[in-house]
């Protein structure tokens, strides 16, 4: 087992790389064969989400302040926009990668155009900050985690799962709460376990 130091958990590997978020700031890309940092995406602030797109062409990273498009292959920042509160997670939509949800401290999860960073669509429902956001493989929907306990998971509206349309001003349709002991089944990577660990479980089914 190969142990890589100093780096939070918050990761994400394919076959090759592995890349981390640090308190320091940015993240850093490591070659899984050597272990080495190759590479490092520099932000002001410290990167409390990354995500690799589902295509492999961008990495999406959250600062409090900003949300981050880096190109996955050759690590140049491709585009940056500024958030309207701190937030803490990003997700980009799979299928068409022509939105990107954003949920931080203020419990609203956010929903923008890729091309222009222009917010189109805003869900309320949680009652503490937004820890993660996640889009479902598909692309029909995306869920939430808070502080308050739960997981929301949103169902984007027809229209909105088009590539050439926008979301109404209102966001997205469909909300679903789900509390933590239901949701195992419900969508990957976010079941929570009575005793507070978060753990994987198998793939989600469609919500």
């Amino acid at each position: 087992m190969r142990i890589f130091r100093g780096y939070s958990p918050s990761t994400y590997c394919d076959q090759t790389i592995l890349s981390s978020c640090a308190d320091i700031g940015g993240v850093r890309l490591w070659d899984i064969r050597s272990g080495k940092i190759v590479q490092t995406l520099e932000t002001m602030s410290p990167v409390t989400s990354a995500e690799v797109s589902q295509d492999g062409r961008y990495i999406t990273t959250a600062d409090g302040s900003t949300v981050k498009f880096w190109d996955a292959n050759h690590f140049g920042l491709v585009k940056s926009y500024d958030m309207p509160c701190n937030v803490e997670s990003a997700s980009l939509e799979p299928k068409f990668g022509n939105k990107f949800v954003a949920g931080g401290e203020d419990m609203w999860i956010h929903v923008f155009d890729f091309h222009t960073g222009e917010q189109i669509g805003c869900n309320k429902g949680h009652h503490g900050p937004v820890h993660c956001v996640r889009f479902s493989p598909g692309g029909e929907s995306y869920a939430s985690g808070s502080e308050d306990g739960t997981i929301r998971i949103w169902q984007l509206s027809p229209a909105s799962h088009d590539e050439n349309d926008s979301l109404p001003g209102n966001g997205p349709t469909g909300k679903v709460k789900v509390s933590a002991d239901d949701v195992a089944q419900k969508i990957e990577a976010f079941h929570i376990s009575k005793e507070g660990k978060t753990t994987e479980k198998d793939k989600a089914t469609d919500a």
